[in-house]
């Protein structure tokens, strides 16, 4: 538990430290490490909350504890643990904030939802189910107190695994920021930065006249919205005081309107945060280059008064989609992609649910993933992977289906990368290897053969690297039918590219257990060899782009004869998939592949024409 505590904790704005029995730093989180490094020691410093915690908290076992309500009681903000179901644990801040006690949160987790504003309840539906996938995340959300009124919370969530019983839990801090709103130096920026700067609720009227436009004519003037966030910026008020704070804000805004056109227009969300609306760029790429110049004038240091600060600013950009756009939609998918910009520290990320224009059905499918999941309304189809001479099965396939009630059977390319930014994609996975397992169980009862023939099944890559995420596989592991299998976990490239040696050891213990890991799609993206030598690889699918030629392209076949020859050097088996005529087949055995695959040979099978395939191998 304390891991995930402290890992929140790193991403607190205030300076905190921990303090163990003995008086010893335990925990410095990295707004107190940059304090520290002004001077002075711990106790000498105002700006640093110290906590001591004995050590005896520590045991997971006891999640109720009087060290913990201690502890937690010397923060200003809520910390909780809870399950998908209820909730385990609650700090004292809750009725600070609340104005009455959390009992019922202890019977339903749900109940929290009864409390939170209308228009912010889908949203925080999505975020609590998205907890499932072990990611992390950070959003705001607006909540009635026992007043009446209406304050505005920010939360950080961190997923976790309780060690006694491996059960997923959820850490979360919660702050109330409706007092650091800044009415009054919002105000002032919305002076000196002339028409760019309005006020937030003029901003939500401009934005909600573009999607007006947007939905009714298809015609309408491209536009695009984007949050800009100041890292710690808090630090800023605790070193320097509040009014300090204030005139940065301001001159954060007023740098912004200066790089914007004058019909773009932004506007102060929260005490760190600015929102854009851009009219001015008329396409994706000119307006990406466009908040990129504004992180860059950003990065340059402030001169406030005799102090000289420098902030870090992170944005997250979206586009309207199609013809189904919403300004809620919009707003949402913005601060989605903000924090995954903080998660990864990245500069800017471009919200993919929104980026690529969509028709309304296909817009729909992200609000029925998580009841078709309910439902299970997801299938597997079967492609086989054959030995080119004899025509032997060597392998299969599992592929995703999608049986929608509306739409009928939809492929994995409309639905996986919904799945993936909504973190619904962890339970996708997870009743994929269930629904794997009773599969395999089902067949060997009828064609004994079938345990000999290894299965493939695709996984996405955001699930690495995540502790979270690997002691969901292993549990699965251990069932009956999926270890006495060959089983394959087939990833793409894409999961190595920003990886570490914490990928490289998830994927040797998930080989450890009996898995093998093939790389999907190799060349389509990235085709960097390093991951082959840096990463546990037992297999590669060569992609289809190379298969695509190699009959009238020698430069082709040269690719594929290299890859294959570095294959062998390495002892990694290799597919070449995507093949679709017997041309390419002649070729493909001429240069001597021992494991094919494409439409060519075998379109996908249903589950019930497998034990007839391998049954008269």
């Amino acid at each position: 538990m304390w891991p995930a505590i402290r890992e929140l904790m790193e991403q607190f704005d205030e300076a905190v430290i921990v303090l163990d029995e003995n008086g010893e730093i335990s925990v410095v989180n990295q707004a107190a490490r940059g304090q520290l490094k002004l001077g002075g020691s711990v106790g000498e410093n105002p700006a640093i909350r110290v906590l001591r915690i004995p050590a005896k908290a520590a045991d997971p076992a006891s999640l109720v504890s009087p060290e913990l309500d201690m502890a937690s009681s010397a923060l200003p903000v809520i910390l909780a643990i809870r399950s998908m179901e209820r909730y385990l644990y609650i700090s004292p801040a809750y009725e600070r904030i609340y104005g009455q006690e959390p009992s019922a949160l202890f019977e339903s987790a749900s109940a929290a939802l009864d409390r939170v504003h209308p228009e912010d309840r889908d949203m925080m539906r999505v975020r609590m189910e998205a907890d499932r996938s072990g990611a992390a995340q950070e959003y705001e959300f607006r909540v009635r107190n026992h007043f009446g009124d209406y304050r505005r919370l920010n939360v950080k969530v961190h997923p976790f695994f309780e060690g006694a019983s491996g059960e997923l839990l959820i850490a979360s801090l919660t702050e109330d920021i409706t007092d650091l709103v800044l009415p009054a130096a919002r105000n002032k920026n919305a002076e000196v930065a002339g028409a760019k700067g309005v006020r937030a609720a003029e901003f939500r009227q401009a934005l909600l006249n573009c999607v007006d436009d947007w939905c009714s004519s298809e015609t309408a003037p491209f536009f695009a919205i984007a949050f800009v966030d100041l890292a710690r910026f808090r630090a800023v008020n605790d070193s320097f005081g509040f009014s300090e704070g204030d005139r940065l804000l301001e001159e954060v805004q007023r740098r912004i309107a200066a790089v914007l056109p004058a019909e773009d227009r932004v506007a102060g969300f929260g005490s760190d945060r600015f929102g854009l609306l851009v009219r001015s760029a008329g396409e994706a790429g000119k307006v990406e280059e466009l908040v990129r110049k504004i992180l860059a004038a950003l990065a340059e240091p402030f001169t406030i008064g005799t102090n000289q600060i420098s902030v870090s600013a992170r944005a997250g950009l979206a586009y309207p989609r199609g013809m189904d756009c919403t300004v809620d939609m919009l707003l949402r998918n913005a601060d989605a992609a903000l924090q995954l910009a903080k998660q990864r520290r990245e500069g800017l990320v471009v919200s993919t649910i929104s980026r690529a224009s969509k028709s309304m059905e296909q817009s729909s499918l992200e609000f029925d993933l998580s009841s078709a999941l309910d439902k299970d309304e997801f299938f597997f189809e079967f492609q086989p992977v054959f030995q080119p001479e004899s025509g032997k099965v060597e392998l299969l396939e599992a592929l995703v289906r999608w049986r929608h009630p509306r739409l009928g059977v939809i492929s994995p390319a409309s639905f996986i990368s919904l799945a993936e930014d909504s973190g619904l994609v962890l339970r996708l996975d997870m009743q994929g290897l269930e629904r794997l397992a009773r599969q395999l169980e089902y067949w060997r009862l009828l064609e004994p053969k079938i345990r000999q023939v290894p299965v493939s099944i695709n996984i996405s890559g955001r699930h690495f690297p995540s502790f979270v995420m690997e002691k969901q596989f292993h549990k699965l592991l251990k069932q009956p039918a999926i270890q006495t299998s060959k089983i394959i976990f087939e990833i793409t490239e894409s999961v190595f590219v920003d990886s570490n040696q914490r990928t490289a050891a998830g994927l040797g213990r998930l080989r450890d257990a009996g898995v093998k890991i093939w790389l999907d799609d190799f060349g389509e993206g990235y085709s960097s060899f390093k991951y082959l030598s840096h990463f546990p690889v037992d297999g590669i699918k060569i992609s289809e782009s190379f298969v695509k030629n190699c009959v009238r392209e020698e430069k082709s076949r040269v690719i594929l004869k290299t890859l294959k020859a570095l294959a062998k050097d390495m002892g990694i088996e290799i597919v070449v998939e995507g093949i679709e005529n017997q041309e390419q087949l002649r070729v493909l055995r001429e240069m001597g592949f021992g494991l094919v695959q494409g439409y060519y040979l075998s379109r996908p099978l249903a589950a019930s024409e497998i034990p007839e395939l391998l049954g008269g191998a």
